[in-house]
């Protein structure tokens, strides 16, 4: 993991191309609130946050991609949403309000680049430019939504639904293990390669050990709406 971030004002480039939103703060705010802020690069599978090591401030995802998962006491895990440069982590973010919020890990999915503002800094700006509380509230609106998708999967989608959907979704090509899908569906591994068996049968996809090829999106669309 690097902690040394570029120059100032790249670092202050990287981060308006990422947030347009922040660009219309002041110039001087901006480069102060990124001058502080706490700077770093991860490697695939690193953990970014967990319940018991929060990300401790408000975090910007400048590249990469971060996987939000619920793990159980019993090895379990199932995948909350993950978190693209210029979205937001609301699991971790959460940690600024001082008080128990969601019960998640964050892993590097990919090697990120992330810039942590402090709890201090958010308040201040939340306080003083209404740019930046649009941004952030934005932000938070937009994740949630993402949650209510997700358990809307949970409760009320049939696997085969949530597999075609999550292959729609990541494809053509789905860089991921039965192992991996089941993990992020939170399901038994058999179940997964069931339901790929079947789709595969029906000429929707080709399966490798590196990779699933997405052959019929049509039909894979068809049956994630039911």
């Amino acid at each position: 993991m690097s902690t040394v971030p570029p120059p100032l004002t790249g670092l202050i480039q990287l981060v308006t191309a990422r947030f347009p939103a922040l660009a219309h703060l002041p110039p001087a705010t901006l480069a102060r609130t990124v001058a502080v802020a706490q700077y770093r690069q991860m490697a695939t599978g690193e953990q970014l946050f967990s319940p018991e090591t929060p990300c401790g401030g408000f975090p910007l995802l400048l590249e990469g991609r971060v996987r939000v998962v619920r793990e159980a006491p019993n090895g379990r895990s199932i995948t909350l949403y993950t978190v693209e440069a210029g979205e937001l982590c609301i699991a971790s973010a959460q940690a600024m309000f001082r008080h128990p919020g969601l019960m998640a890990h964050g892993y590097a999915e990919t090697p990120i680049t992330v810039l942590v503002l402090s709890p201090e800094a958010v308040d201040e700006l939340l306080a003083t430019e209404a740019d930046f509380r649009k941004f952030f509230f934005g932000l938070i609106s937009e994740r949630l939504s993402d949650l209510m998708l997700a358990v809307e999967a949970i409760a009320f989608l049939k696997l085969d639904q949530r597999i075609a959907r999550l292959l729609v979704e990541r494809g053509p090509r789905v860089a991921m293990t039965h192992q991996a899908i089941a993990d992020q569906l939170g399901v038994a591994r058999e179940m997964v390669s069931r339901v790929m068996r079947g789709f595969s049968e029906r000429g929707w996809i080709t399966q490798s050990r590196e990779a699933i090829d997405v052959a019929d999106v049509a039909a894979l669309d068809e049956v994630s709406q039911g």
